[in-house]
């Protein structure tokens, strides 16, 4: 999936369908894309659908918050900020030491709700991730 910081970016933004033309700007932050001062590492972290990110993670968190093995996850993912709050694991769980994981334990998820159990075996992974921490 990604080996890299840009391989990690490149995966966030296609799993969210952000729009690469968008830029997180407010009144106090811009980027000019033009200067020759700003380098391209600092273009990719401003580059970034605010909009796409936020209904994607909405989308997650409501298809998975009442259900245990995710209540699980984001509990011990959480933990490793030492925070209890599910929106926290999810945050981290989103990082780039876990979302190779978490992203294929969620599409099976979705592909089968019904069958999907912490058995799993990318839930297995990812657990096993977290808590060698």
């Amino acid at each position: 999936m990604y080996s890299n910081d840009n391989e990690y970016r490149n995966f966030l933004r296609s799993i969210m369908a952000m729009d690469p033309s968008k830029m997180y700007e407010t009144e106090d932050i811009y980027v000019d894309r033009t200067d020759p001062n700003v380098s391209e590492e600092t273009i990719d972290e401003y580059t970034l659908d605010m909009d796409a990110m936020k209904t994607y993670l909405d989308t997650l968190y409501q298809n998975t918050k009442d259900r245990a093995e995710f209540k699980t996850l984001y509990a011990h993912a959480a933990a490793l900020m030492f925070s209890t709050n599910p929106e926290i694991g999810l945050a981290v769980l989103m990082s780039y030491d876990y979302l190779a994981w978490f992203f294929l334990c969620y599409q099976n998820f979705m592909r089968n709700p019904a069958e999907f159990s912490e058995a799993e075996e990318y839930y297995c992974k990812l657990m096993t991730r977290i808590t060698s921490k």
